[in-house]
């Protein structure tokens, strides 16, 4: 089984590729690959871990370097790719051992309503061969015969509906975590803004022992607003706790 971890980044975002490399990604278990994907606008060759695709490398080219991705993925022979995003702290070893060896698998998002498309929070989910075949072949969003007769940068409810079409639905996965923060140790922040409810998620979460995968999710200056540095300050921060679960 050839099982890859897909790590979105772009070149505009160096700090997180680097603060993957400098917590996490030496503990990767024999037998999983992980690449970090980046798009066009490179200044220099990719390093050994880094693939350059030919799409774009902004917000709104995430269907595009999405499908990049999965075939890449696909024309070199995987079985899996688990797409995660670069703000994430990952416990690779023990997803390697437990992941679901489903078609579609993720954490639902508790905003989907019922009898909504069940679709994935985007930081990680998982395809199998078969659908990585399907979203190789998908028209991207605003395309011809897309799913989506609009441009936009949500990969995962492209993918989702995608697949939905298709007659594969998601597997829920418990051991994903949103991760907010505490709003206390950022009352010196500006504009101060209290942290908000995020889709059904409390603003603050405690992380537990069963987690094996955390998203830095912190947005109480603005939605997708919060500075790199606290982000990846708090990256090391949680890699601090989730590594001795390992």
């Amino acid at each position: 089984m050839k099982v890859l971890v897909a790590i979105v980044n772009a070149h505009c975002r160096e700090e997180y590729s680097n603060a993957v490399r400098n917590t996490w990604l030496p503990t990767v278990p024999p037998g999983l690959d992980v690449k970090i994907f980046r798009g066009r606008g490179a200044t220099r060759e990719p390093l050994p871990d880094e693939v350059f695709l030919d799409c774009g490398d902004a917000y709104l080219d995430l269907p595009e370097k999405i499908k990049a991705i999965f075939t890449w993925a696909y024309e070199h022979g995987y079985d899996y790719c688990a797409k995660l995003d670069d703000d994430v702290v990952f416990l690779p070893k023990r997803w390697f051992v437990e992941f679901h060896k489903t078609d579609f698998s993720g954490w639902r998002d508790p905003g989907c309503k019922p009898g909504e498309i069940n679709t994935p929070w985007g930081f990680l989910y998982t395809l199998n061969r078969r659908c990585m075949q399907l979203i190789v072949e998908a028209p991207l969003p605003g395309r011809p015969g897309s799913t989506h007769n609009y441009v936009h940068g949500n990969d995962e409810a492209w993918v989702s509906t995608v697949l939905h079409t298709k007659g594969i639905f998601l597997t829920h996965d418990v051991r994903h975590h949103i991760y907010q923060g505490n709003p206390e140790d950022f009352l010196k922040l500006k504009p101060k803004r209290s942290l908000r409810f995020t889709r059904g998620i409390p603003p603050k979460r405690e992380l537990t022992p069963e987690v094996f995968a955390a998203v830095i999710y912190l947005n109480w200056t603005g939605w997708h607003n919060t500075g790199s540095d606290v982000v990846v300050r708090e990256f090391y921060k949680v890699w601090n706790i989730m590594k001795e679960w390992q």
